[in-house]
């Protein structure tokens, strides 16, 4: 049955696995690859909750809020129109 099975013995000629360094640097470039989207997902269910908590305090705290986060909005898609990208 072996010779359809094989023998159960890893090949003797086949590379080792990678070791330690080959793993952190694997990690280390996942990490820096998700850190801006997780980042900005983190900081927008953060600010929710926040404009929720001034909401309880006082309603006009509330959409004093929601008035920062459109005018941060509104201050970037000017600024952006004011700075084209370049096209090459």
């Amino acid at each position: 049955m072996g010779f359809y099975y094989g023998s159960g013995q890893p090949p003797q000629d086949e590379e080792k696995g990678g070791g330690l360094r080959e793993v952190l640097a694997i990690t280390l470039v996942v990490f820096r690859v998700l850190a801006l989207p997780l980042g900005i997902l983190l900081g927008g269910m953060f600010y929710l909750f926040l404009v929720f908590w001034l909401f309880t305090i006082h309603v006009l705290l509330g959409f004093a809020g929601i008035g920062l986060m459109v005018a941060v909005v509104l201050g970037r898609g000017i600024w952006e129109l004011k700075h084209p990208p370049e096209i090459r």
